[in-house]
């Protein structure tokens, strides 16, 4: 619920773009006329009185605050007024204010986001908003750590972490330390999908354990990072999340967690960084490097699912970020040997109904698969790519589409369960040679074994050939 304190045309304007984002809002006015007025337009409305139990209830349930009054006399008393009732960890204000020049005093007098009139018929007003609702966000975890200090957390991610979901993971790690509760990171899987993944661990100093090998025993909170589910994370049946932070829309019933922030946005770096910014956690050039990183990689830079948001924060980090750093870390999105599997496997590949699938044979680099599987997504006329090569023993399988109708991710998990997974757009998975045919590498029938385990039975779950059904 949103608290309007005050109204005028331009508090009825805002609760009305409230009401069509499907916000709940109450108005606190001090004018009975305006009361009238605004309850004839369908809007729970209280009398302004400080001395009130109900107002201060109302204070004390409501998402945020939002001062609409534009008689500055009434809007600075009512800014000092709620200053007194607000105890403990009330929710964030935004104060609408005439120009610029007020700004200054109003943040002095308690407004964590002030908003000038001019820039109200903008989308500036929908990232206010957002605002509002990180800094809520922040304020209730970190009230959670706090209550939970000289804990340990394991941050779980999910299956083969990209770089968003390094970056992501290495941000909270930070941000649990400023509030006193340690954090180790692990994951299900491998930590490939790009070159930057291992650099990325290097700079960050980011140690990941073996999820099957965890000790959960010594763990009092268990966070979920750029996952927001156990099958995409294999955490344990068993352990139920504290915190889940993710981007991707996911249905409400599958996700668990006492502390759950799912906000749709390109990438999870995103809301992490806002995490650190409002917490006033302290932000090291090569943490903003990997933030800014995860963005571009996850954004398939900037045009794939971005939002004002991401372009917001990414600003940000660039004023932040290690810019030598960050532009090693995208110059080796292609590695050499990655062209050369490309050069060979370009002759092996087939297009099937929009589907190119493509055999690297024996490759060196697992990193190396996915790259290729990102740039055969690329061709005129694909809509979705799948890449797989053998590397000890293991078929590394990558899989990218364009079609946001299908969970790529949900379609390898269920065709390798236990070894794949991913998000709607890209998954990858790790499966042993010996899972999927017994027929021996060096048989003349190895490669036709092989599609029919891997290549036929992807196409079968697209719906491209007989035996599967696609997937919705």
């Amino acid at each position: 619920m949103y608290l309007m304190l005050g109204a005028g045309d331009v508090g009825l304007e805002v609760a009305e773009r409230l009401r069509k984002l499907g916000r709940e809002v109450t108005f606190a006015v001090a004018d009975p006329r305006q009361a009238d007025l605004l309850s004839g337009r369908g809007f729970r409305v209280e009398p302004w009185d400080p001395s009130s139990p109900t107002l201060a209830q109302l204070l004390q349930r409501a998402e945020a605050l939002v001062l609409v009054s534009q008689d500055l006399v009434e809007a600075e008393r009512m800014l000092e007024e709620v200053g007194g009732l607000r105890r403990g960890s009330l929710p964030p204000l935004l104060a609408l204010v005439p120009d610029e020049l007020f700004e200054l005093d109003f943040r002095a007098r308690g407004a964590e986001v002030v908003l000038p009139l001019s820039q109200l018929a903008s989308e500036r007003l929908l990232s206010a908003l957002e605002d509002l609702e990180g800094l809520r966000r922040e304020r209730e975890l970190r009230e959670l750590l706090l209550s939970r200090r000289g804990g340990r957390m394991l941050v779980v991610t999910q299956i083969n972490p990209d770089p968003d979901a390094l970056a992501s993971a290495a941000a909270l790690k930070r941000y649990a330390r400023a509030f006193g509760v340690e954090a180790d990171v692990a994951c299900a899987g491998e930590v490939g999908g790009y070159p930057q993944n291992r650099v990325m661990r290097n700079l960050l100093e980011l140690e990941l354990l073996d999820l099957k090998a965890v000790d959960f025993e010594r763990y009092a909170l268990y966070a979920l990072v750029d996952v927001s589910t156990r099958s995409n994370s294999a955490l344990p049946e068993r352990i139920f999340p504290t915190v889940v932070i993710d981007h991707h829309s996911v249905p409400a019933s599958e996700v668990q967690g006492k502390f759950k922030d799912i906000r749709v946005t390109g990438a999870a770096s995103t809301l992490l960084a806002k995490y650190l910014w409002f917490g006033g956690v302290e932000m090291d050039p090569p943490l903003a490097a990997a933030l800014a990183l995860g963005i571009v990689t996850d954004t398939l830079h900037f045009t794939r699912g971005t939002t004002p948001m991401d372009f917001e924060v990414f600003q940000r980090l660039l004023q932040k970020a290690d810019l030598d750093l960050l532009r090693g870390l995208q110059s080796s999105l292609f590695s050499k040997e990655a062209f050369d599997l490309l050069a060979r496997s370009l002759r092996r590949a087939k297009l099937v109904g929009g589907c190119y699938a493509a055999y690297l044979g024996e490759v060196e680099d697992p990193d190396s698969v996915p790259q290729i599987a990102d740039f055969l997504l690329l061709r005129e006329g694909v809509t979705h790519t799948l890449a797989y090569g053998l590397h000890e023993g293991v078929v590394r399988i990558s899989a990218r589409t364009k079609d946001k109708g299908i969970h790529l991710g949900q379609i390898l998990r269920e065709l390798f369960p236990g070894f794949a997974g991913g998000h709607p757009g890209m998954a990858a998975g790790s499966v042993p040679l010996r899972l999927l045919t017994r027929v021996s590498p060096q048989s003349p029938s190895f490669r036709a074994s092989l599609d029919r385990a891997v290549v036929r039975r992807f196409l079968a779950k697209l719906g491209l050939v007989p035996g599967g059904r696609r997937e919705k």
